[in-house]
């Protein structure tokens, strides 16, 4: 039996929904080979939209469908973010590190060189 052929479109589509559950759940095993799917997806897409609309007009509905993908995209950056920031304040729990300090130049998250002992140098005039 022949499998009728897909719109590419329909295949980012289907892609995107993945990749947006994947994130709902929080599946960090199944979401970068999701998102890399949907990376090569939209390539293809891009690659194969001037030859789908040689010839006719760009529909109405296929430039609504790609502003619809577009902004949803947009929704997964932010929610990927929003995600990351999360991961990043549950890190802090975990492994604290030193407080900045307000007026100083700092340190760094894992601490500063040593200063070598015995070693001085002096300025005369």
């Amino acid at each position: 039996m022949h499998k009728p052929d897909t719109h590419p479109l329909d295949l980012v589509e289907q892609q995107f929904h993945q990749v947006a559950a994947f994130l709902a759940v929080a599946d960090a095993n199944q979401l970068p080979a999701a998102a890399q799917q949907l990376q090569t997806l939209c390539m293809e897409l891009a690659r194969q939209l001037p030859g789908l609309q040689r010839g006719r007009q760009p529909g109405r509905g296929l430039q609504q469908r790609v502003h619809t993908l577009a902004q949803g995209l947009q929704m997964l950056r932010d929610t990927l973010s929003r995600q990351a920031a999360a991961n990043q304040q549950a890190l802090q729990v975990v492994l604290p590190t030193a407080p900045k300090a307000t007026y100083a130049g700092g340190t760094s998250v894992y601490g500063t060189v040593a200063r070598q002992g015995g070693v001085h140098k002096y300025l005369a005039a």
